[in-house]
C-alpha cells in the first residue's frame, strides 16, 4: 500500500530550492523572492499540520498509521539533519535567529522552527504511534547538550554536599554525558533520553523515604529502582558485594553473606517497565543471578568428594520421559505463573515460592531440562520487557487458537 507524503512541498522547499548548491554564485535572495519561500514556509505547516490528523484515522489499520506516522517522523528528522548540516552551527546558540543573519540562514532557522512544532504535533497527538527508539535530530541534541553541564553539576553538588558517594556519583554523571555526546557510538533516541531526564530529576532530589527500607544506601537502590542497567552501575555493585563477601572467615559465612545479598537484591523494589537500554538483562536480575551461581559454587566446594547416585534414562522407554515439556523459556514460565496470580488465576493465598518448587518439579523448559525453583522464583519479580513481549506473542497464539475453536463450534 502506498502511503500519502505530506511534506513534499516542504522537502522540496529545504531539499532543491533552499539547498547551498543552488544559491552558489547567486545574487543575494532579492526581498520578494525572501517573502514568497516565508509564506511557502508557513502555508505548509498548517497545511500539513491539518492534514496529518485527518489523514492518519482515514486509514482503518492501526499498522498503517503507525507507518504513515513514523514515515514523516523519520522525514522530519532527516530534514532538520540536513539543515543543521547547511547552518553549521557552533552550539544551540546559533539555531536562534539573529537581526545580523543573512537571508539564507534566517530561513533555515524558520525552516527549524517549523519543522520542530510538526515534530512536536507528532508526538503529542500521535503519540502511540510515535516511534521513541528513533535517533534525536542534531538540532535537538546541541540543546540538550547546553541544557545539560548546567544541570548535571547541579546534581553533583547535591549529591556529594548529600554524602552520597563520590564514585557512584562520577559513575552516573558520566554515563548521561557519554549518551547525550553525539561524538560516542551511543545514539540518542526519544526513548532514552525521556529515561534520562526522568533519572536527572530523580537524582536531584534523592529521598530516602520514597525508597523501601533497605540494606543498601538510598542512591543505589533508586538506580535499582530505576534500573540503571548501565554495565559500570553492575560493575560497581559487584565490587561492593564482593568486598563483603570476601571478607568472610569461612566458606559457611561467605554463603551466609551472598544468601542475605540475594534476598536484599531480591527485595528491592524495580519500577515497572524502566530501564536506560532495554536489551540488556535489568541491574536487579543480573545481580540476582551472579549471587546465585556464586552461592551455588560455593555450597559444591563443601560437598567436594562427595559422589552423588545419578539415575540414567532409557530414551526407548517412554515412561523416562516424564513432566512436562515446554516451548516456554525459565523467565517466561515464571512471568506467565506471576500474571496468573495478579489477575486471580491462581487464589491470592498462594504461596508463590511453593508455585515455584512445585512447577520445578514437573516442568521443562525451552533450553533447560531441570528447572531451579529458585531461579525460577526469581524470575517471577526480575520481570524483562523482552520476556515481556515474547510471552505475550506466545500467549496470543493460545488466544487466537481459542477464537478458531470457538469459530467452528457455533
Amino acid at each position: 500500500m502506498s502511503l500519502q507524503y505530506e511534506l513534499e512541498v516542504l522537502d522540496e522547499l529545504i531539499s532543491e530550492s533552499l539547498h547551498p548548491r543552488n544559491l552558489i554564485n547567486k545574487a543575494p535572495i532579492p526581498d520578494q523572492q525572501f517573502e514568497n519561500w516565508n509564506s511557502i514556509l508557513l502555508q505548509q505547516k498548517e497545511t500539513v499540520r491539518k492534514r496529518l490528523k485527518k489523514v492518519t484515522y482515514s486509514y482503518t489499520k492501526e499498522s498503517h498509521r503507525r507507518l504513515y506516522i513514523q514515515q514523516h517522523q523519520l522525514a522530519i528528522s532527516r530534514l532538520k539533519n540536513q539543515l543543521i548540516d547547511f547552518l553549521m552551527p557552533k552550539d544551540a546558540t546559533g539555531l536562534i535567529e539573529k537581526e545580523d543573519d543573512s537571508k539564507i540562514a534566517r530561513l533555515y532557522k524558520r525552516c527549524l522552527v517549523v519543522l520542530d512544532e510538526l515534530m512536536q504535533l507528532i508526538r503529542e497527538e500521535f503519540r502511540i504511534y510515535f516511534n521513541d527508539e528513533e535517533k534525536i535530530p542534531a538540532c535537538r541534541l546541541l540543546v540538550i547538550q547546553q541544557d545539560l553541564k548546567p544541570r548535571l553539576a547541579r546534581i553533583r553538588k547535591y549529591l556529594l554536599k548529600a554524602d552520597h558517594d563520590a564514585a557512584l556519583t562520577e559513575l552516573i554523571l558520566n554515563t548521561i554525558t557519554i549518551h547525550c555526546n553525539n561524538e560516542t557510538c551511543h545514539a540518542l533516541t526519544y526513548r532514552v533520553f525521556s529515561y534520562l531526564k526522568l533519572l536527572m530529576t530523580a537524582l536531584e532530589k534523592v529521598n530516602p523515604d520514597e525508597i523501601r527500607a533497605s540494606y543498601y544506601p538510598a542512591l543505589p537502590a533508586l538506580l535499582v529502582y530505576l534500573n540503571f542497567n548501565a554495565t559500570s552501575f553492575k560493575n560497581y555493585m559487584v565490587k561492593l558485594m564482593h568486598a563483603e563477601i570476601n571478607a568472610g572467615a569461612s566458606i559457611e559465612e561467605k554463603i551466609e553473606i551472598i544468601s542475605f545479598h540475594h534476598k536484599e537484591i531480591s527485595q528491592l523494589p524495580v519500577k515497572s517497565g524502566m530501564a536506560l537500554s532495554p536489551s540488556l538483562p535489568s541491574v536487579q536480575l543480573d545481580l540476582v543471578t551472579w549471587l546465585f551461581t556464586e552461592m551455588t559454587h560455593l555450597e559444591k566446594k563443601q560437598t567436594l568428594g562427595i559422589v552423588a547416585p545419578v539415575q540414567f534414562k532409557d530414551p526407548a522407554d517412554p515412561e523416562a520421559e516424564k513432566g512436562i515439556y515446554s516451548e516456554l523459556t525459565v523467565e517466561e514460565i515464571g512471568l506467565l505463573f506471576k500474571a496468573m496470580k495478579e489477575t486471580g488465576l491462581l487464589k491470592a493465598k498462594s504461596n508463590m515460592k511453593q508455585v515455584a518448587r512445585c512447577v520445578a518439579e514437573d516442568w521443562h523448559s525451552k533450553y533447560k531440562d531441570n528447572i531451579s525453583w529458585n531461579y525460577l522464583y526469581n524470575s517471577m519479580s526480575t520481570i524483562e520487557v523482552g520476556t515481556v513481549n515474547s510471552l505475550d506473542s506466545k500467549l496470543m497464539d493460545v488466544v487466537n487458537w481459542l477464537r478458531k475453536m470457538r469459530a467452528s463450534l457455533k
